[in-house]
């Protein structure tokens, strides 16, 4: 459905997060961030970087780059390739509607930048603000006694009662800090298993970066998040992994005895097995960087991925002077409004065959949250919930 004018909710007690304003669309056509960023690197006199670098600090500290150069992208089944029909669920514009869930009424969730779990009704009346967990929450998933479950980044693993009230269950795991919850997938028992993408960087540690508080770690590059468990029923907690690459989507198996997760900054998919502690990879060289995993009732895997940029692969990734030189630019050359990143969908068998490949959006999910006859797709920036008939 066509919307040509849109409502933005802001969502912080407050401060009027829950007004309704007006957001224009602005029609200038702008050249990628990323390709704008690296050819800015490029354009750089070399004099002129020698004093650059010896006299801007990087805005983060214990920045220390990890080169890597990624391989060519896997092909995928020309025939199983088509490109997604999404449509918006409401109006209403939500600032990073990164993931959604669904209560057993068919009530949609999704939590904002500013802080604040979204409500919504199955028929796409005006979202309600349902709690306030402060934060990011990123990961959403209904346990099996009906608590909203929270991956909230800055803040650790929260559960959300049905009447809003919010209690944080663990901040820590194994003595060090869950600094930033992204992901997570809960099992029919109540295990809790979620990612801890970083030990290094958050919104808390890099200041007001509201749209890109992931990027210091894609251009660092070093392997430093968990993936983690924890019991609803006893309260324990334990790491499953450690030194994983931006552990970023979690996903059990459709027999609960293994968990995907995506590790972003190294384009692939890892299984973990469950029983035995073992892991594998299931995809190297994806065609973008994995965001979110979630399964569809038939047990399909559903893959969100962002497009990679073949400059930042080639000219940036494989070299520690131009991850320095990234790192100093501004973020919002690479991640803004205006210049969404684009992307698409894998969905797989958890044996790892390839279903279908959905292409063509803009802007990129960062989750897939099926639900019956329709999937229903997060985003980083301000959107409205989008949803897609499911194929």
């Amino acid at each position: 459905m066509s919307r040509t004018t849109r409502r933005r909710l802001s969502g912080t007690a407050g401060r009027g997060r829950d007004q309704v304003g007006s957001r224009a669309r602005s029609p200038r056509h702008r050249v990628h961030g990323w390709t704008t960023a690296i050819v800015v690197v490029l354009a750089v006199p070399f004099v002129a970087l020698a004093v650059f670098l010896l006299t801007v600090p990087a805005p983060v500290e214990g920045f220390d780059p990890e080169p890597w150069r990624p391989d060519r992208a896997i092909d995928l089944p020309e025939e199983a390739t088509t490109r997604a029909q999404v449509e918006d669920l409401t109006a209403e514009v939500i600032p990073g509607p990164e993931d959604i869930a669904t209560d057993a009424e068919g009530n949609l969730y999704t939590g904002d930048r500013d802080g604040v779990i979204w409500r919504y009704t199955p028929t796409g009346d005006a979202p309600v603000r349902f709690a306030v967990p402060d934060g990011r929450p990123l990961g959403l998933a209904f346990a099996p006694d009906g608590r909203l479950i929270v991956a909230n980044h800055g803040v650790g693993l929260q559960a959300i009662s049905p009447d809003g009230s919010v209690e944080t269950l663990v901040d820590e795991v194994a003595g060090e800090r869950i600094l930033f919850a992204n992901d997570l997938d809960i099992s029919d028992t109540g295990l809790v298993y979620f990612s801890d993408s970083s030990s290094r960087y958050n919104t808390t540690t890099l200041g007001d970066e509201s749209s890109s508080y992931l990027l210091p770690d894609a251009i660092d590059g070093r392997a430093s998040g968990r993936l983690l468990v924890y019991d609803l029923g006893t309260g324990r907690s334990e790491v499953l992994l450690d030194r994983v690459y931006f552990p970023n989507g979690v996903a059990l198996t459709a027999d609960g005895s293994a968990l995907w997760v995506a590790e972003s900054n190294r384009y692939r998919v890892l299984e973990y097995d469950l029983a035995t502690g073992a892991t594998r990879s299931v995809y190297e060289n994806l065609p973008g960087t994995p965001d979110n995993i979630d399964r569809d009732a038939d047990g399909r895997m559903l893959v969100a991925i962002y497009e990679r940029n073949a400059a930042l692969d080639n000219l940036v990734l494989p070299y520690a002077i131009s991850r320095e030189i990234l790192i100093r630019l501004p973020s919002d050359l690479f991640v803004n409004e205006e210049d969404p990143l684009s992307g698409s969908i894998l969905v797989a068998r958890d044996t790892g065959s390839i279903v279908e490949f959905l292409t063509g959006l803009t802007p990129a999910a960062t989750s897939v949250h099926p639900d019956a006859e329709r999937w229903y797709l997060g985003a980083l920036l301000g959107q409205p919930i989008r949803w897609m008939p499911a194929p």
